[in-house]
């Protein structure tokens, strides 16, 4: 168990250090492709693992993807991702990053990939503003409430915005109240 516990430690060190690295050396131009070509490949996970989720992006107004990473210490958590938001109606890409935070009991470290499928401009308008209030209610199997469309293995974020989850390695426990933000990163804008 300690060894498990030191790996762990170690792999959450490794992507902090990573993530600063990472974004300290790399030109705007390079991290926008960087987050571009990411975006493809959380798309292709999501489509492999629920694929109720292509449909769902072919049918939205518009979606955003986020690859995250969560470091979980005690009684604070820290999560944060980038990622790209894509306008389907208007073509506009929206480079954004997400930051969360949560107090209770935590412990582990993860990465993982987000995709929020985003139904109407009203949604849209909020999201890039960073304006969304993050709800807690998950359902195996949920409707759009507008369309009659149906978003199997989504959880409900806010008003017209959906969200899968995909975990991509790692292991964190947590019982914890969090607060999340997501809003455009203005040095990619």
């Amino acid at each position: 168990m300690k060894k498990k516990f030191i790996q762990l430690m170690l792999f959450a060190l490794v992507i902090m250090t990573a993530s600063t690295v990472f974004a300290a050396k790399k030109s705007p131009e390079e991290i926008r492709a960087k987050l571009d070509e990411m975006s493809e490949q959380v798309l292709e996970r999501m489509y492999e693992k629920y694929p109720s989720s292509e449909k769902a992006v072919q049918l939205s107004y518009a979606y955003c993807t986020i690859s995250a990473s969560s470091v979980k210490w005690g009684f604070y958590g820290d999560d944060h991702g980038r990622g790209v938001a894509v306008n389907k109606q208007t073509d506009e890409r929206i480079y954004m990053k997400m930051k969360e935070m949560s107090l209770g009991i935590n412990f582990g470290a993860k990465e993982y990939d987000l995709l929020f499928v985003i139904v109407n401009k009203e949604a849209w308008d909020r999201f890039i503003s960073g304006n969304i209030k993050f709800g807690s209610e998950v359902s195996a199997q949920a409707s759009d409430g507008v369309n009659g469309d149906t978003f199997t293995n989504a959880a409900i974020v806010a008003n017209g915005v959906w969200v899968y989850q995909l975990d991509k390695k790692g292991l964190a426990v947590e019982f914890s109240l969090k607060g999340a933000r997501i809003s455009p990163y203005r040095t990619l804008n």
